[in-house]
């Protein structure tokens, strides 16, 4: 701490830290890339700009996603990267990290967007996808992409929802031709899939209404006296 206080103080030397190295600039020239240790330098005249060049994990902020069939998906996602060519780093982009993640979310973005809820369950060929429209950033910024993957790759509450009910309705559906196979009638169908309670009637009910009614025997004589007395 001391040390870097006096550099900073002085101006005549910069401490570069393991996993680190630095880009001299003199006179406002990219210069040459150096490691780690103690560089001095001629004050007013030259600079260094350190980077951290070992494995950074980059969190991406959640995004809320609308499929191609108007399912919408919570996402979250994290990187892996590392500088690999601090030149390019450091000349080519301003705000390092800030590019890198708003690349990110981009190619995240037109990925999903491109799925339907059944190709989205494919993680492995979505983050494929994403690495190849992010070689380009890698070869102008002097980065890799060393890890891709999603954290969190769900639908929403709404959507979740609609899935469900869509999966039920083909469930019930099923169910139904099961039971009309049985030869069940549709209403006795449809009462034991929905659960409510019917009375099931004959398939002809105005046959028992026309049935006909057995005469009734006329009493005899003996039987009449008796009734009158």
């Amino acid at each position: 701490m001391a040390l870097d206080l006096f550099g900073a103080f002085t101006g005549l030397f910069t401490i570069v830290r393991d996993g680190q190295h630095a880009l001299r600039f003199t006179l406002g020239r990219a210069r040459a890339v150096v490691g780690p240790g103690i560089h001095f330098k001629v004050p007013l005249l030259q600079t260094f700009e350190v980077a951290d060049t070992k494995h950074t994990t980059l969190d991406l902020t959640p995004q809320v996603i609308q499929l191609n069939d108007n399912l919408v998906y919570e996402v979250d996602c994290k990187v892996v990267y590392q500088i690999v060519n601090l030149r390019k780093a450091i000349v080519e982009v301003d705000e390092l990290v800030a590019g890198l993640q708003n690349r990110v979310v981009i190619a995240v973005q037109e990925v999903v967007s491109d799925q339907d809820r059944k190709s989205v369950t494919d993680v492995e060929a979505m983050c494929a996808d994403i690495r190849t429209k992010l070689r380009d950033v890698e070869d102008q910024w002097g980065v890799r992409i060393l890890q891709f993957g999603f954290s969190n790759l769900s639908p929403s509450p709404t959507s979740l929802e609609i899935t469900q009910l869509e999966m039920l309705a083909i469930e019930k559906e099923t169910l139904y031709q099961r039971l009309r196979q049985t030869g069940l009638t549709e209403e006795a169908s449809v009462a034991l899939i929905s659960g409510a309670v019917v009375s099931v009637h004959p398939d002809n009910p105005l046959e028992e209404l026309r049935a006909p009614i057995a005469p009734t025997a006329s009493p005899t004589p003996e039987e009449a006296e008796e009734t009158e007395e």
